[in-house]
């Protein structure tokens, strides 16, 4: 087997805590850090940046996994 392992970071901004799941974020957020179909993508680390003018502010680290023995389909449309 031949990984790679990679960080990546989102930073997140939240305005309205009503209107937002945080683990629902999250979860996008993994989904579109793949590249290709059988990527491991996990949150490694959530900071807190704290509040500023009226918004939350926080950047997510992600842990990024790929099998370059079997990448799987390249996923289009990704952050990337």
């Amino acid at each position: 087997m031949n990984l790679r392992k990679s960080q990546s970071y989102i930073d997140l901004t939240i305005r309205n805590w009503d209107n937002t799941e945080f683990g629902s974020k999250l979860w996008e957020m993994c989904e579109a850090a793949r590249e290709y179909k059988n990527d491991q993508v996990e949150v490694h680390q959530v900071v807190n940046l704290g509040k500023r003018k009226g918004e939350w502010h926080y950047l997510i680290i992600l842990n990024i996994s790929q099998d370059l023995d079997n990448l799987g389909e390249l996923i289009e449309g990704n952050y990337r």
